[in-house]
């Protein structure tokens, strides 16, 4: 497995909201933006695999 840096431009709400998430779970804040990132990189993954990433809504 590969892994890959990627950037992430947060708001200073948004970072400050991760600031307070990662000193309540005792890690960084790098630490969890990877987190978030990868369980919706896993979630995206899913939908793809099963088909439900473009449901097709009938007008």
């Amino acid at each position: 497995m590969t892994k890959v840096h990627v950037w992430v431009e947060l708001t200073d709400d948004e970072y400050r909201a991760f600031e307070h998430e990662a000193e309540r779970e005792k890690r960084t804040v790098t630490s969890l933006v990877q987190h978030t990132v990868q369980v919706l990189w896993n979630e995206m993954r899913h939908d793809e695999e099963t088909g439900t990433d473009h449901p097709i809504i009938q007008a």
